[in-house]
C-alpha cells in the first residue's frame, strides 16, 4: 500500500450524480490522484472527464482511464494499481462491488446504503476487518459538528437514559431514475434518503433496533396532485423500540412539498436534546439552553478525508466504519419488512430478521465490540 507521502491512486465504480460529487472529493486533494474509472454508462464517465478538466488544477485531459461496462470494473480493479476505491453506484451493487475492492486489496469508501441486507453488511465488516484494510460509509453527518455534538452529550450522560425519541425526514423524493426501480434501490426513500437520518440517529444512541411496527406506501403526487404510480417504497412510518427500551417514532416521508426537512429529538430522563435547525439541550424541567462543544481537535474534515487520512496514517479512528451500515442496514430492513405485511402495520421482531440472515444479536454486539477496539466507531 501506498507510504504516507505517496499520491494515492483513486478509481471509482458508478461516478453518476452524487457519485461524481464523491470523486471530485478525492480529485481535488493535492494527496490523491483520480486514475480510473468503471460505469455502464458512457455519459457518466464523459461528466466525469469535464469536471476533471474544469475543477483540478493541471489535470491533462482523457488521462482518466476508462471502463465502461456492466463488469468492466473488475478490469479496473485487476490492472490499475489502486489504493483506493470509491463505489457510488446504485444500491443494489454496493455489496458486490465492495467485496470484490476489498479483495483486491484496495481501502474503500462506499455511498449510503453500505449494504440493502444486513446480512451483506456483517459479511463486508468482517472482510475490512480481516483484510486490515479501511472501510469508510457514506455518512457524512458524522463530521457535522452538530451531530458530533448530540452523541458526545449523550455519552457523557447529559439525558440520562434514553427513553423516547422522534425521528422525521420529508424530502421531495420522487423515485426518479435507477432509485425508482426495485431491481436497482432496494428499498425506496427509508433506504435511500432515510438512511441517512436511521444511521445518525442509531450513531448518537449507540443503539440497536429491537422491534418495529409500521407500515410503508407508494404514494407520490404530483404538482398538479395526481397520484403517480410508483414500484418502491415513496414513505413509511414506524414505531420502533431499541434494544435498551427507548421507544419512539421514525418517519421517512418522500410525498412531500416541504423540499427537505429534518429533525431528532431525543428524550432522556434526565432532559431532552432537541436537533432541528441546530442543537440545544432542555434540562428536565427546564429551560432550552443552546448545546454546543468544542470540535475535537483532529477530527476529520469529511468522510473523504476520513478515509485518505486513514490511509496515510493521519488518522487513528474511523468515524464510519463498517459497523454503521450493519446497524442502519438493520432497522431498514426491518422497516422495509413491516411495509410487506397484509395489514395496515405489521410488527417485526428485529432478531427474527436478522437470524434469517445466518447471525444474532449477540453476533452484532461482538462486532461492534471488535469494532471499538480497533478504534472503529
Amino acid at each position: 500500500m501506498a507510504s504516507k507521502n505517496d499520491i494515492l491512486r483513486v478509481g471509482v465504480i458508478g461516478p453518476g450524480g452524487a457519485g461524481r460529487g464523491n470523486t471530485m472529493g478525492f480529485a481535488t486533494r493535492p494527496d490523491c490522484q483520480v486514475v480510473a474509472a468503471a460505469d455502464a454508462h458512457e455519459g457518466s464517465l464523459d461528466a466525469l472527464e469535464n469536471a476533471l478538466k474544469e475543477r483540478v488544477e493541471d489535470y491533462k485531459p482523457n488521462s482518466l482511464k476508462r471502463y465502461l461496462g456492466e463488469h468492466e470494473y473488475l478490469e479496473m480493479l485487476n490492472h490499475e494499481d489502486l489504493d483506493i476505491v470509491g463505489v457510488f453506484s446504485p444500491h443494489s451493487l454496493h455489496d458486490i462491488h465492495v467485496k470484490y475492492a476489498l479483495r483486491a486489496g484496495c481501502h474503500v469508501i462506499v455511498e449510503k446504503p453500505m449494504a440493502n441486507i444486513v446480512g451483506d453488511a456483517i459479511a463486508i465488516t468482517k472482510i475490512a476487518i480481516g483484510s486490515g484494510l479501511h472501510l469508510v460509509g457514506g455518512y457524512q453527518r458524522h463530521y457535522e459538528d452538530t451531530y458530533i455534538t448530540g452523541r458526545r452529550a449523550i455519552a457523557e450522560g447529559l439525558i440520562g437514559n434514553l427513553t423516547k425519541f422522534e425521528v422525521y425526514m420529508a424530502q421531495r423524493w420522487g423515485a426518479g431514475g435507477w432509485r425508482g426501480d426495485p431491481r436497482f434501490s432496494g428499498g425506496g426513500q427509508p433506504n435511500d434518503s432515510g438512511s441517512h437520518l436511521q444511521d445518525i440517529f442509531l450513531w448518537m444512541t449507540n443503539g440497536l433496533p429491537a422491534e418495529v411496527y409500521g407500515t410503508t406506501d407508494m404514494k407520490f403526487e404530483d404538482d398538479e396532485g395526481n397520484l403517480v404510480p410508483k414500484f418502491v417504497e415513496i414513505n413509511s412510518y414506524s414505531d420502533v423500540k431499541l434494544d435498551n427500551g427507548a421507544e419512539g417514532t421514525i418517519t421517512i416521508l418522500g410525498n412531500t412539498r416541504v423540499g427537505f426537512e429534518e429533525w431528532v429529538i431525543l428524550e432522556g430522563d434526565e432532559g431532552t436534546i432537541e436537533i432541528k435547525g441546530g442543537i440545544r439541550f432542555i434540562p428536565k424541567g427546564g429551560e432550552p439552553e443552546p448545546l454546543s462543544y468544542p470540535r475535537p481537535e483532529g477530527y476529520p474534515r469529511s468522510k473523504v478525508d476520513q478515509l485518505v487520512g486513514l490511509v496515510k496514517g493521519d488518522y487513528d479512528a474511523n468515524y464510519t466504519s463498517g459497523i454503521n451500515g450493519v446497524r442502519t442496514s438493520w432497522l431498514t430492513n426491518s422497516i422495509l419488512e413491516a411495509g410487506k405485511g397484509p395489514a395496515e402495520k405489521n410488527r417485526v421482531d428485529c432478531d427474527n430478521l436478522i437470524e434469517k440472515e445466518g447471525h444474532s444479536r449477540q453476533g452484532v454486539l461482538d462486532l461492534i465490540d471488535q469494532c471499538a477496539s480497533k478504534q472503529m466507531y
